[in-house]
């Protein structure tokens, strides 16, 4: 492959690059690698931009490393180059940008397992899969874990650090460990949200988590005033789930389209519709976390129109609601008194989605977000597991569909 425009890149960054000592170092708007004789530095607002921007493009000249290989690592090769170039005062070619390819590409892609503490369940099985991700009970696979272990005199070290009974992996394909961990903890991010949609606890008795989780708390508040001091308790309880119960006929049921969710997270390729679908899930399971209203609402409200807004670019207008409420009414049902109370009671959360956005003081009730979570997870379900909305790739054939729905 030539990377002659990844050379031309790289020669601009060589050109507005310079080489500033630690005790010249006071420019605040400053990126700097290195100290001495060793520092490449971009100076400036417009010079740091044009780096991070060509960084970037650089990262993403070649997909492999980009799918595999840590955004920091290849970072620090360019640099180095950078830095080489510089001191021998010549240009890059594009063969010392293939050179920094090749290089990375002859490192092996190797299997990594990623184990993180699951909190807020508990289960009595060995292990149970969600797609791709396993959970394991930490006891019960003891054995099992510690086989994951090369260093046979400290098996049980890494393992016992996690004070969680439960932990959760994900296997990662990578060139190295800061990559599987950086894909990692995206894949496992995504897996709580959609976790709390499956879950649907509004009322936030349950609540499981990997980097998020809150479990019993305890609050003390004093007040003060002239009759002297006074202090109130307030108890904060997450009541422990159970995973087995429920496993087949929730967590993977077919007919909720729920056991296809899991293999969405991880799907690497994915359609213009299945990226938007897993961003409206993810909106949801924020919005069942939040425990302010009305935040939730409005992460209801974003699922929906992340999910059927045709021109993201668009100002959502009174035109736009109305077309958003046919679509879901369309969507969702093919009852037409369904569709007609479908479409009012989306105009009515997004009357209360408006009033928030503009500081209006507008109540929103336990009922509000039933509603809005009870919309917005049909239409999800919809584009789960029924035809045509299961099948379609992308929003041109889902617009193109709508238009026919409504003129027939």
């Amino acid at each position: 492959m030539k990377y002659t425009n990844e050379a031309k890149l790289i020669n601009e960054l060589i050109t507005i690059s310079q080489v500033i000592h630690q005790h010249q170092q006071n420019d605040k708007f400053a990126e700097s690698f290195g100290f001495d004789e060793e520092n490449i530095s971009f100076l400036g607002l417009i010079n740091i931009n044009k780096y991070k921007q060509s960084i970037e493009k650089l990262y993403g000249a070649n997909k492999s490393i980009f799918e595999t290989f840590s955004f920091i690592k290849f970072q620090n090769r360019i640099i180095e180059l950078i830095r080489t170039l510089k001191g021998e005062k010549t240009q890059c070619k594009a063969e010392n940008f293939n050179d920094i390819i090749n290089e990375i590409i002859r490192i092996e892609i190797i299997e990594h397992e990623i184990f993180y503490p699951f909190y807020g369940a508990q289960m009595n099985s060995d292990s149970l899969k969600f797609g791709d991700f396993t959970i394991y009970n930490k006891q019960k696979c003891k054995e099992l874990l510690n086989e994951k272990s090369f260093i046979t005199n400290d098996k049980d070290l890494y393992f016992e650090i996690i004070k969680s009974d439960l932990l959760i992996s994900i296997k990662i394909d990578a060139r190295e460990s800061d990559k599987a961990f950086e894909i990692a903890d995206k894949y496992c991010m995504s897996f709580e949200n959609v976790f709390s949609y499956i879950l649907a606890d509004l009322s936030h008795d349950k609540r499981i988590g990997i980097f998020n989780f809150r479990g019993y708390s305890t609050m003390g508040t004093i007040i003060s005033s002239d009759f002297g001091l006074g202090f109130r308790g307030k108890n904060d309880v997450i009541l422990s789930l159970n995973l087995d119960y429920n496993y087949s006929s929730h967590f993977n049921n077919n007919e909720l389209g729920n056991d296809k969710i899991w293999f969405l997270i991880t799907k690497r390729d994915k359609t213009e519709i299945e990226k938007r679908l897993l961003n409206a899930i993810e909106w949801v399971g924020k919005a069942i976390n939040d425990r302010d209203n009305p935040k939730s609402l409005i992460q209801f409200v974003f699922a929906i129109e992340g999910m059927l807004q045709y021109d993201e670019k668009t100002f959502v207008n009174q035109s736009i609601v109305s077309q958003l409420a046919d679509s879901l009414a369309f969507i969702i049902s093919e009852e037409k008194e369904e569709r007609k109370e479908i479409s009012k009671k989306f105009k009515d959360i997004y009357k209360k989605r408006s009033s928030i956005a503009h500081g209006s003081n507008t109540k929103i009730d336990f009922e509000d977000l039933e509603k809005a979570f009870e919309i917005t997870k049909n239409m999800i379900i919809s584009f789960l597991i029924k035809s045509p909305f299961k099948e379609m790739k992308s929003m041109e054939s889902l617009n193109n569909h709508m238009i026919n729905l409504k003129f027939n």
